[in-house]
């Protein structure tokens, strides 16, 4: 029997009684506090508010150690355009001629010359060309904007920590308030739902979001850790070519269904509709 539960992201929109109460009504199961946009101060502010206004699950959804730029400059835009050459950076430079991209992890621990990186859903693309100890440019391939806190991607597994220290300071804070439905991103290996159960006092319920090539290659060790996956197709989409998302969707449900492990699947299923009041082909 095919059973249907809705996850929402409570977001600044949402986050007061009159729309929880709605959304509650209307069938949401499970509300999704998103820490890659969430201040770690206003986490148990939030979590409260919820307990306080429905009984539906609360899940805490980590930021995972997921490699992404830094706080840009100015109005935290960049834009880049074609065969400029671009520096990465760790923390904060100068200003100068050349345009600097922080990363959130120190680039010379992962990159390579040759790498090919992709900067968020904007395909914007760069190459490692140079390499001096601690300094990394770039060639820009494919040009566009980019932004603060934006995913990065690059054309080799790279493998991150299960958890960045702001997730690590989340946890602790999560068990004294007895959540017990967490969401891991970026789940590389059964072995980190192991780790992230570690971390709490009781048992708790884990949907480890797929979201990379190695969740793929690890798909059955992350399903038999694991109390249902989550295919997030966005990131998914970073490390798979567009058109072939759909046969890694179907993939991934397969060796669940074999599994018997629940999958939710998210991110831009009906993103047409935002602009169509009815669904296209």
């Amino acid at each position: 029997k095919f059973m249907k539960k809705i996850i929402i992201t409570v977001g600044p929109s949402s986050l007061n009684k009159d729309t929880i109460q709605k959304m509650e009504q209307a069938g949401v199961d499970i509300f999704r506090i998103n820490m890659s946009h969430t201040p770690l101060e206003s986490f148990e502010k939030i979590v409260l508010q919820l307990q306080e206004w429905t009984s539906k699950t609360i899940c805490l959804d980590t930021e995972g150690a997921q490699l992404r730029t830094g706080v840009l400059r100015g109005d935290g835009k960049l834009i880049l355009e074609n065969y400029e050459r671009v520096k990465f950076i760790f923390g904060t430079e100068k200003e100068g001629e050349i345009k600097k991209i922080p990363l959130n992890i120190n680039p010379k621990r992962i990159l390579k010359q040759g790498d090919l990186i992709k900067i968020d859903f904007n395909s914007v693309v760069i190459q490692i060309t140079e390499i001096f100890g601690e300094h990394i440019f770039g060639g820009v391939i494919v040009g566009g904007m980019i932004g603060t806190n934006k995913g990065v991607s690059v054309d080799r597994d790279i493998r991150m920590p299960a958890f960045s220290k702001k997730d690590v300071t989340v946890f602790k804070k999560a068990n004294e308030l007895g959540l017990k439905t967490i969401a891991l991103s970026f789940a590389s290996c059964g072995e980190d739902i192991v780790k992230l159960r570690s971390y709490f006092d009781y048992e708790i319920d884990v949907i480890s979001k797929v979201e990379s090539k190695i969740a793929l290659n690890n798909i059955e060790s992350i399903c038999r850790e694991s109390n249902a996956v989550l295919i997030d197709r966005g990131d998914l989409s970073r490390d798979v070519p567009l058109e072939k998302i759909i046969f890694a969707q179907q993939f991934i449900i397969d060796r669940a269904k074999e599994l018997h492990t629940p999958v939710y699947v998210a991110t831009n299923l009906m993103e047409n509709m935002i602009t169509n009041s009815k669904p296209t082909r």
